[in-house]
């Protein structure tokens, strides 16, 4: 009777580790996706290949190999991208229009 329920138990918790939770597989895209942030502020000042956005929440360093950041300084943007470290590499610029 002991072998048994020692059996049982045994089965049930090397079966409850092989379950998984499909919905909480996320693809590459969707982590791809969660990563990207848009701030909205004012492009004020550069410092060497940085530039600082003045938002409500505060500065951010921006940088972009894509965009000319420079046509945009001392204007409202909404800008695009993804940070690494603490910069936020822009990859999208437009103009913010502020009411």
């Amino acid at each position: 009777m002991k072998k048994i329920i020692l059996g049982i138990v045994l089965s049930t918790l090397i079966l409850s580790g092989c379950t998984t939770k499909q919905n909480t597989v996320k693809t590459a895209e969707e982590k791809l996706q969660e990563s990207v942030v848009t701030k909205t502020g004012t492009i004020s000042t550069k410092v060497g290949d940085e530039y600082l956005l003045s938002t409500r929440d505060g500065i951010v360093n921006i940088t972009s190999n894509k965009v000319n950041l420079d046509t945009y300084m001392k204007k409202p943007v909404r800008v695009t991208g993804m940070f690494s470290g603490s910069t936020l590499y822009v990859d999208k610029i437009e103009s913010a229009i502020t009411n």
